[in-house]
Protein backbone atom coordinates (compact mmCIF):
# COMPACT_ATOMS: atom_id res chain seq x y z
CA UNK A 1 0.00 0.00 0.00
CA UNK A 2 2.79 2.63 1.18
CA UNK A 3 5.22 1.65 -2.12
CA UNK A 4 1.90 2.14 -4.13
CA UNK A 5 1.66 5.28 -2.89
CA UNK A 6 5.50 6.23 -3.36
CA UNK A 7 4.88 5.00 -6.77
CA UNK A 8 2.02 7.14 -7.78
CA UNK A 9 4.05 9.76 -5.98
CA UNK A 10 6.70 9.09 -8.28
CA UNK A 11 4.72 9.24 -11.27
CA UNK A 12 3.50 12.84 -11.01
CA UNK A 13 5.57 15.09 -12.82
CA UNK A 14 8.24 17.17 -11.30
CA UNK A 15 6.07 20.15 -11.28
CA UNK A 16 3.27 19.17 -9.84
CA UNK A 17 4.85 17.60 -7.02
CA UNK A 18 6.69 20.87 -6.47
CA UNK A 19 3.51 22.53 -6.58
CA UNK A 20 1.88 20.47 -3.89
CA UNK A 21 5.01 20.50 -1.69
CA UNK A 22 4.80 24.57 -1.71
CA UNK A 23 0.98 24.22 -0.95
CA UNK A 24 2.12 22.15 2.09
CA UNK A 25 4.58 24.61 3.20
CA UNK A 26 1.85 27.16 2.67
CA UNK A 27 -0.18 25.31 5.12
CA UNK A 28 2.76 25.58 7.69
CA UNK A 29 3.21 28.89 6.82
CA UNK A 30 -0.59 30.36 7.59
CA UNK A 31 -0.17 28.67 10.86
CA UNK A 32 3.34 29.98 11.89
CA UNK A 33 1.51 33.52 10.95
CA UNK A 34 -1.58 32.96 12.95
CA UNK A 35 0.80 32.29 16.01
CA UNK A 36 3.36 34.92 15.25
CA UNK A 37 0.54 37.14 15.17
CA UNK A 38 -1.04 35.99 18.63
CA UNK A 39 2.06 36.76 20.14
CA UNK A 40 2.98 40.29 18.94
CA UNK A 41 -1.14 40.84 20.18
CA UNK A 42 0.85 40.29 23.88
CA UNK A 43 3.00 43.38 22.76
CA UNK A 44 5.82 41.73 22.00
CA UNK A 45 8.44 43.34 18.88
CA UNK A 46 8.76 41.64 15.71
CA UNK A 47 12.53 41.04 16.15
CA UNK A 48 11.63 39.53 19.61
CA UNK A 49 9.12 36.96 17.87
CA UNK A 50 11.51 35.89 15.12
CA UNK A 51 14.58 35.34 17.78
CA UNK A 52 11.77 33.31 19.49
CA UNK A 53 10.88 31.67 16.50
CA UNK A 54 14.76 30.95 15.57
CA UNK A 55 15.38 29.25 19.29
CA UNK A 56 12.74 26.96 19.61
CA UNK A 57 13.41 25.88 15.56
CA UNK A 58 17.01 25.29 16.92
CA UNK A 59 16.17 23.33 19.82
CA UNK A 60 13.63 20.95 17.85
CA UNK A 61 16.81 19.90 15.50
CA UNK A 62 19.53 19.84 17.88
CA UNK A 63 19.10 16.17 18.75
CA UNK A 64 19.46 15.42 14.83
CA UNK A 65 23.11 17.37 14.67
CA UNK A 66 24.12 15.70 18.07
CA UNK A 67 23.19 12.00 16.62
CA UNK A 68 24.80 12.23 13.45
CA UNK A 69 27.91 14.60 15.23
CA UNK A 70 26.82 17.21 12.99
CA UNK A 71 27.26 15.78 9.87
CA UNK A 72 24.19 16.76 8.57
CA UNK A 73 25.30 20.60 8.77
CA UNK A 74 28.26 19.92 6.28
CA UNK A 75 28.24 21.97 3.76
CA UNK A 76 29.63 22.28 -0.11
CA UNK A 77 29.05 25.57 -0.81
CA UNK A 78 29.25 27.91 2.35
CA UNK A 79 28.86 31.11 0.32
CA UNK A 80 25.75 30.39 -0.85
CA UNK A 81 24.32 29.84 2.53
CA UNK A 82 25.90 33.63 3.73
CA UNK A 83 23.65 35.05 0.64
CA UNK A 84 20.56 33.06 1.45
CA UNK A 85 20.71 34.49 5.15
CA UNK A 86 20.86 38.02 4.08
CA UNK A 87 17.61 37.18 2.16
CA UNK A 88 16.19 35.32 4.82
CA UNK A 89 16.88 38.06 7.68
CA UNK A 90 14.93 40.55 5.14
CA UNK A 91 12.06 38.31 3.99
CA UNK A 92 11.86 37.12 8.05
CA UNK A 93 11.44 40.80 9.10
CA UNK A 94 9.02 42.49 6.61
CA UNK A 95 7.02 39.05 7.04
CA UNK A 96 6.32 39.80 10.74
CA UNK A 97 5.97 43.85 10.07
CA UNK A 98 3.17 43.11 7.55
CA UNK A 99 1.47 40.75 10.22
CA UNK A 100 1.39 42.58 12.89
CA UNK A 101 0.11 45.90 10.90
CA UNK A 102 -2.24 44.51 8.04
CA UNK A 103 -4.75 41.53 8.69
CA UNK A 104 -4.00 38.20 7.99
CA UNK A 105 -5.53 37.62 4.96
CA UNK A 106 -3.75 40.77 3.02
CA UNK A 107 -0.68 40.56 4.49
CA UNK A 108 -0.92 36.68 3.14
CA UNK A 109 -1.93 37.97 -0.12
CA UNK A 110 1.28 40.22 -0.56
CA UNK A 111 3.30 38.20 0.42
CA UNK A 112 2.54 35.72 -2.18
CA UNK A 113 3.71 38.04 -5.07
CA UNK A 114 6.81 36.55 -4.23
CA UNK A 115 5.29 33.84 -6.80
CA UNK A 116 5.09 36.76 -9.67
CA UNK A 117 8.57 38.23 -9.29
CA UNK A 118 9.97 34.35 -9.28
CA UNK A 119 9.08 33.82 -13.26
CA UNK A 120 11.16 36.88 -14.65
CA UNK A 121 14.29 35.31 -11.98
CA UNK A 122 13.72 32.19 -12.75
CA UNK A 123 14.70 33.32 -16.39
CA UNK A 124 17.57 35.94 -15.84
CA UNK A 125 19.12 33.60 -13.23
CA UNK A 126 18.12 29.85 -13.54
CA UNK A 127 17.74 29.92 -17.29
CA UNK A 128 14.36 28.40 -17.08
CA UNK A 129 12.68 28.68 -20.29
CA UNK A 130 8.76 28.88 -19.22
CA UNK A 131 5.87 28.79 -21.69
CA UNK A 132 3.31 31.01 -22.29
CA UNK A 133 0.97 30.51 -19.99
CA UNK A 134 2.83 31.10 -17.52
CA UNK A 135 3.65 34.58 -18.33
CA UNK A 136 0.22 34.78 -18.63
CA UNK A 137 -0.41 33.46 -15.51
CA UNK A 138 2.15 36.24 -13.84
CA UNK A 139 0.03 39.12 -15.52
CA UNK A 140 -3.02 37.49 -14.46
CA UNK A 141 -1.78 37.20 -10.80
CA UNK A 142 -0.21 40.55 -10.63
CA UNK A 143 -3.84 42.71 -11.33
CA UNK A 144 -4.79 40.06 -8.28
CA UNK A 145 -2.61 41.93 -6.17
CA UNK A 146 -3.53 45.28 -7.46
CA UNK A 147 -7.21 44.25 -6.32
CA UNK A 148 -6.14 43.51 -3.16
CA UNK A 149 -4.05 46.66 -2.90
CA UNK A 150 -6.35 49.18 -4.29
CA UNK A 151 -4.02 51.81 -5.78
CA UNK A 152 -4.96 55.10 -4.91
CA UNK A 153 -7.14 54.45 -2.27
CA UNK A 154 -4.48 54.82 0.28
CA UNK A 155 -3.47 51.50 -0.44
CA UNK A 156 0.53 51.44 -0.73
CA UNK A 157 1.14 52.09 3.02
CA UNK A 158 4.11 51.54 4.41
CA UNK A 159 3.07 47.69 5.40
CA UNK A 160 2.08 46.82 1.89
CA UNK A 161 4.86 48.23 0.86
CA UNK A 162 7.08 46.40 3.10
CA UNK A 163 4.77 42.99 2.77
CA UNK A 164 6.05 43.53 -1.76
CA UNK A 165 9.69 43.83 -0.60
CA UNK A 166 9.32 40.99 1.34
CA UNK A 167 7.65 39.09 -1.43
CA UNK A 168 10.62 39.89 -3.44
CA UNK A 169 13.00 38.84 -0.82
CA UNK A 170 11.21 35.43 -0.69
CA UNK A 171 11.63 35.15 -4.66
CA UNK A 172 15.48 35.72 -4.09
CA UNK A 173 15.48 33.30 -1.91
CA UNK A 174 14.30 30.63 -3.96
CA UNK A 175 16.77 31.10 -6.64
CA UNK A 176 19.64 31.15 -4.14
CA UNK A 177 17.64 27.31 -2.59
CA UNK A 178 17.93 26.23 -6.62
CA UNK A 179 21.06 26.53 -6.89
CA UNK A 180 21.72 24.10 -4.20
CA UNK A 181 18.72 22.70 -3.24
CA UNK A 182 20.50 19.27 -5.68
CA UNK A 183 23.57 19.85 -3.24
CA UNK A 184 23.12 20.64 0.07
CA UNK A 185 21.15 18.39 3.18
CA UNK A 186 17.87 19.86 3.90
CA UNK A 187 18.62 19.75 7.10
CA UNK A 188 21.90 21.89 6.67
CA UNK A 189 19.66 24.56 4.78
CA UNK A 190 17.08 25.10 7.40
CA UNK A 191 19.78 24.74 10.36
CA UNK A 192 22.07 27.80 8.69
CA UNK A 193 18.73 29.73 7.61
CA UNK A 194 17.73 29.90 11.30
CA UNK A 195 21.22 30.40 12.92
CA UNK A 196 21.32 33.91 10.58
CA UNK A 197 17.75 34.57 12.01
CA UNK A 198 19.08 33.77 15.52
CA UNK A 199 22.14 36.07 15.45
CA UNK A 200 20.55 38.91 13.79
CA UNK A 201 16.95 38.94 15.64
CA UNK A 202 18.80 37.95 18.69
CA UNK A 203 21.46 40.96 18.34
CA UNK A 204 18.17 43.15 18.22
CA UNK A 205 16.47 41.98 21.19
CA UNK A 206 19.69 41.74 23.17
CA UNK A 207 20.10 38.33 22.93
CA UNK A 208 16.45 38.22 25.61
CA UNK A 209 14.14 35.73 25.12
CA UNK A 210 10.86 37.46 25.50
CA UNK A 211 8.74 36.46 28.39
CA UNK A 212 5.56 34.66 26.86
CA UNK A 213 2.42 34.38 28.83
CA UNK A 214 1.95 30.65 30.38
CA UNK A 215 -1.07 30.18 28.43
CA UNK A 216 0.21 30.52 25.04
CA UNK A 217 3.51 28.23 25.92
CA UNK A 218 1.72 25.39 23.46
CA UNK A 219 2.25 27.72 20.69
CA UNK A 220 5.73 26.99 20.87
CA UNK A 221 6.13 23.62 19.79
CA UNK A 222 3.79 24.57 16.72
CA UNK A 223 5.88 27.51 16.06
CA UNK A 224 8.89 25.16 15.78
CA UNK A 225 7.18 22.03 13.53
CA UNK A 226 5.70 25.15 11.43
CA UNK A 227 8.56 27.29 10.68
CA UNK A 228 10.48 23.68 10.06
CA UNK A 229 8.01 22.28 7.56
CA UNK A 230 8.32 25.37 5.64
CA UNK A 231 12.06 24.98 4.77
CA UNK A 232 11.32 21.59 4.13
CA UNK A 233 8.60 22.06 2.10
CA UNK A 234 10.38 24.71 -0.25
CA UNK A 235 13.45 22.74 -0.33
CA UNK A 236 11.94 19.53 -1.90
CA UNK A 237 9.55 21.43 -4.14
CA UNK A 238 12.31 23.49 -5.83
CA UNK A 239 14.55 20.12 -5.92
CA UNK A 240 11.15 18.60 -7.93
CA UNK A 241 10.67 21.16 -10.49
CA UNK A 242 11.37 24.35 -12.06
CA UNK A 243 11.26 27.09 -9.84
CA UNK A 244 8.97 29.44 -12.04
CA UNK A 245 6.63 26.96 -11.81
CA UNK A 246 6.08 25.83 -8.40
CA UNK A 247 6.31 28.94 -6.74
CA UNK A 248 2.72 29.05 -7.97
CA UNK A 249 1.61 26.64 -5.34
CA UNK A 250 2.14 29.37 -2.61
CA UNK A 251 -1.19 31.17 -3.79
CA UNK A 252 -2.83 28.24 -1.52
CA UNK A 253 -2.11 30.15 1.11
CA UNK A 254 -5.48 32.37 0.69
CA UNK A 255 -7.21 28.65 1.31
CA UNK A 256 -5.69 28.67 4.88
CA UNK A 257 -5.18 32.57 5.66
CA UNK A 258 -8.76 33.62 5.76
CA UNK A 259 -9.69 30.97 7.70
CA UNK A 260 -7.32 31.09 10.50
CA UNK A 261 -7.58 35.08 10.60
CA UNK A 262 -11.78 34.76 10.88
CA UNK A 263 -11.06 32.07 13.60
CA UNK A 264 -8.38 33.46 15.99
CA UNK A 265 -8.56 36.92 14.83
CA UNK A 266 -12.50 37.83 13.83
CA UNK A 267 -11.09 39.12 10.58
CA UNK A 268 -13.22 39.50 7.33
CA UNK A 269 -11.66 39.74 4.11
CA UNK A 270 -13.72 42.46 2.09
CA UNK A 271 -14.83 41.79 -1.57
CA UNK A 272 -11.76 43.77 -2.65
CA UNK A 273 -9.42 40.66 -1.45
CA UNK A 274 -11.62 37.75 -2.75
CA UNK A 275 -12.14 39.36 -6.41
CA UNK A 276 -7.96 39.35 -6.16
CA UNK A 277 -7.86 35.93 -4.66
CA UNK A 278 -9.87 34.87 -7.33
CA UNK A 279 -7.40 36.64 -10.08
CA UNK A 280 -4.87 34.81 -8.05
CA UNK A 281 -6.06 31.72 -8.40
CA UNK A 282 -6.57 31.70 -11.83
CA UNK A 283 -3.03 32.87 -11.93
CA UNK A 284 -2.09 29.64 -10.52
CA UNK A 285 -4.08 27.51 -12.54
CA UNK A 286 -2.53 29.69 -15.80
CA UNK A 287 1.10 28.80 -14.29
CA UNK A 288 0.78 24.93 -13.76
CA UNK A 289 -1.03 24.34 -16.75
CA UNK A 290 1.57 22.16 -19.46
CA UNK A 291 1.04 23.00 -23.26
CA UNK A 292 1.56 19.71 -24.99
CA UNK A 293 5.27 20.25 -25.99
CA UNK A 294 6.69 21.38 -23.06
CA UNK A 295 5.49 19.14 -20.09
CA UNK A 296 9.07 16.85 -19.57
Amino acid sequence: MGFAWVSRWRGLHGNTRGVLLVMLAMGCWSVLDACNKQLMAQGLAPQQVLFLQASVVLALWAPVWLATRGRVLHSRRPWLHLLRACFIVTSAWCAAYAVSHLPLADASALLMAGSLFMLPLGVLLLGERPHWLRWSGVGVGFGGVLVILQPGAEAFQPAALVALFGALMEASLGVVLKKYSGTEHPIAVLTWSQVACWCTFGALSGFALPVVPANLWPLLPVVAVAASGIYLGYFFAYRAGDASAVEAGSFSLLLFSPALGALFFAEQPDTAFWLGAGLLVCGIALVIIEPKGHAR
